[in-house]
C-alpha cells in the first residue's frame, strides 16, 4: 500500500479549487493507498480556522470534512514538532512515500531528491508533478 503525505495547502485545494480529493486520488494512483498528515498540518488547519477571511472558511473545511477521507483512505497523523516542511521532507526520504502539495519551493525540493509529488494541476484535477 502507497502512503501519501498531504501538506496544508493541499488539503485546503479542496475548498479553494473545488478539488474532489478522494476521487481525484483514485483516478491518479493504481494501487491502494493510504494518506499521512503531520499534527503540525492539523495545528496549521486549526489556526487557521480561527480567524476570518476566506482561507479561515476553506481550513474549517477542510477540518469538517477531514471524516470522509479518513473513511475512503485511512489517515495516519503522525505527530512532530518544528516546521512542518521540514517534517515532510524528512518523512519522505526515511519512507519513501509520496508527497501532495501545491506549494512550489517545497515541490522543488521535493523533486530534486526523486520523491514524486501529486499537486493539483488545472484548477480542479490532479497529478503527478
Amino acid at each position: 500500500m502507497k502512503k501519501i503525505v498531504m501538506d496544508t495547502n493541499f488539503l485546503m485545494a479542496q475548498f479553494e479549487d473545488k478539488v474532489d480529493l478522494a476521487s481525484e486520488l483514485r483516478r491518479i494512483t493504481n494501487e491502494p493507498i493510504s494518506l499521512v498528515v503531520s499534527s503540525g498540518t492539523i495545528n496549521e488547519l486549526k489556526t487557521l480556522a480561527g480567524r476570518v477571511g476566506k482561507r479561515s472558511t476553506g481550513a474549517r473545511f477542510v477540518l469538517q470534512h477531514f471524516d470522509r477521507l479518513r473513511a475512503a483512505f485511512g489517515v495516519e497523523i503522525i505527530p512532530n514538532t518544528g516546521a512542518v516542511d521540514g517534517w515532510i521532507i524528512k518523512y519522505a526520504q526515511e519512507n519513501n512515500v509520496c508527497v501532495a502539495t501545491n506549494d512550489v519551493p517545497l515541490r522543488k525540493r521535493l523533486l530534486a531528491m526523486d520523491v514524486s509529488v501529486i499537486a493539483v494541476k488545472g484548477r480542479s484535477k490532479l497529478d503527478f508533478v
